[in-house]
């Protein structure tokens, strides 16, 4: 009886141990299971702020960069809410963006996503992507792009200024909008064009070129090319000099034809230039005259 309870407590003891070594190593295969299908989760990267001035040779300062990244210490910096400050005679533009990246070796900056670039003077250009170099003092994009100063409000698709956003180029397709604070029943003067634009703001004149049209309420003006010089003061267009197949056409539909004209809008006059033809719709025949003023 004796010897039969050993041998059941040794049956006992072994089968313990055997399914203890069993589930030791079920455990440790599902262990090895987890480890091949789901990798052990890296550490999440740490995200540092990114802060670069850099001075001209002269001693001073051509950029400042803020902004959020995970690798400060790469050739090409990428970042995340990014804030750049680039200076032209020491008077700089601030530029946001929601991203972009650095090349520390070119000294060239590429933002993205709401770019919003402003200066001192209240100029404030927003496009969806930019590319700045702090060295030539020199912003551009080839994406539709809006500036707007004043109560002057440009459009156009590419564009390329000075840091300092005194001077811009447009490439194509520009409409411009000039807001008529003084008086306002008679509404905005809009210019559209097809070809390039040119807005000097520290001059106050813009040019524009290919198929250009000037209207507000008063008529509308056409012509190949076409300058439009802005009152400092009011900010209102005080002169437009066209030249080439310009047409002048006015609320009643009546049209005059010249080679050139010169609009003095505080004057009220138009000088015409070179071969003119006037056509009215009063009863009177085609008239067709000279150079002179109306």
């Amino acid at each position: 009886m004796i010897k039969r309870l050993v041998f059941i407590f040794v049956a006992l003891v072994v089968f313990y141990v055997f399914f203890v070594q069993v589930q030791v190593v079920i455990t440790r295969k599902q262990r090895a299971e987890q480890g091949v299908q789901q990798p052990s989760a890296q550490k999440p990267q740490k995200i540092f702020s990114f802060s670069f001035t850099k001075y001209t040779p002269e001693g001073q300062r051509e950029i400042e960069i803020e902004g959020d990244s995970a690798d400060i210490l790469s050739n090409t910096v990428q970042l995340m809410n990014v804030m750049a400050k680039a200076y032209a005679e020491e008077v700089p533009v601030t530029v946001t963006a929601d991203r972009g990246k650095y090349d520390k070796k070119k000294n060239k900056i590429h933002l993205e996503k709401n770019v919003v670039a402003t200066t001192d003077d209240g100029t404030r250009l927003v496009t969806e992507a930019l590319d700045m170099s702090p060295s030539e003092h020199i912003v551009e994009t080839d994406l539709p792009t809006q500036v707007k100063k004043d109560n002057i409000n440009v459009e156009g698709t590419g564009a390329r200024a000075e840091t300092n956003l005194k001077k811009v180029k447009f490439q194509k397709n520009v409409t411009v909008v000039v807001q008529n604070m003084e008086d306002k029943e008679t509404g905005p003067t809009t210019i559209t064009c097809d070809g390039t634009l040119v807005v000097d703001y520290e001059k106050n004149i813009a040019h524009f070129r290919d198929n250009v049209v000037a209207q507000d309420s008063r008529g509308k003006l056409t012509a190949d090319t076409m300058d439009v010089y802005y009152n400092r003061v009011s900010r209102r267009v005080s002169k437009i000099v066209s030249v080439g197949d310009v047409v002048i056409e006015n609320p009643d539909g009546n049209k005059t034809y010249s080679d050139s004209v010169i609009y003095l809008a505080d004057e009220g006059r138009i000088i015409l230039g070179g071969d003119t033809e006037a056509l009215y719709f009063s009863g009177d025949a085609n008239k067709t005259l000279g150079k002179g003023v109306l």
